[in-house]
């Protein structure tokens, strides 16, 4: 896809008493090679760890700030709500208390401003975190295509040992799978796998036509 740019936000290691979460360093690394057929290199910004939410929001700003054809975020992690039961995106250093939620972590509402104001032709949100639905509610999602790897109130699922987090595994064997498939035939392909196998099930949401964007070749 012409002119398209993705942010891939995974954080794995925590040291402020959050589980730790191997699988998000690999869902970034399988995601970055499966996305190669949509994103150019130059257009692919991986942050594995990131220790600050200012590192984040500065890269994607820059690439919300001119005309491109697709804006994808994603991040995988933990997910932590804060006082006002709103998403927080885990960092390495995040506190998983309402009251320290948001200061010390990536506030997904920061996230989704720089997407609402973003020049790209199709915005598109993937959250692979626990209480990702909770993106639903947020006025700043409106206009956004959200693909969330379970509702407001459910954990995400990730078996140890295992490579991926359940939700990314499953996007990856989609994403690379043959043939051409829009988000609308992902998701249904992602809801039918993991619902088939007792994991959570997955929330999408889409504007106007955006589940007819071809994100697999």
């Amino acid at each position: 896809m012409p002119d398209s740019r993705a942010v891939l936000v995974g954080t794995s290691t925590y040291v402020g008493g959050l589980p730790q979460l191997d699988q998000a360093a690999a869902n970034l690394t399988d995601l970055h090679d499966v996305l190669l057929d949509v994103v150019d290199t130059g257009g692919l910004h991986l942050f594995t760890d990131p220790v600050a939410a200012r590192l984040v929001l500065d890269r994607l700003d820059g690439c919300a700030s001119s005309p491109a054809d697709l804006l994808l975020f994603y991040y995988a992690g933990h997910g932590l709500r804060d006082q006002d039961d709103r998403l927080c995106l885990a960092l390495t250093g995040s506190v998983d208390t309402p009251r320290d939620a948001r200061r010390t972590s990536l506030p997904l509402d920061s996230v989704l401003e720089i997407m609402k104001h973003a020049k790209a032709r199709h915005r598109v949100v993937v959250l692979d975190c626990c209480y990702s639905g909770l993106a639903l509610d947020s006025p700043a999602a409106a206009d956004l295509h959200l693909l969330t790897a379970t509702n407001r109130t459910t954990k995400a699922a990730y078996r140890a040992g295992a490579r991926n987090t359940e939700f990314t595994g499953e996007l990856v064997r989609v994403l690379d799978g043959p043939g051409p498939l829009d988000l609308g035939g992902i998701y249904r392909e992602l809801d039918r796998a993991l619902t088939a196998r007792g994991r959570p099930r997955p929330r999408q949401r889409c504007v106007d036509h955006s589940a007819d964007l071809v994100l697999r070749p």
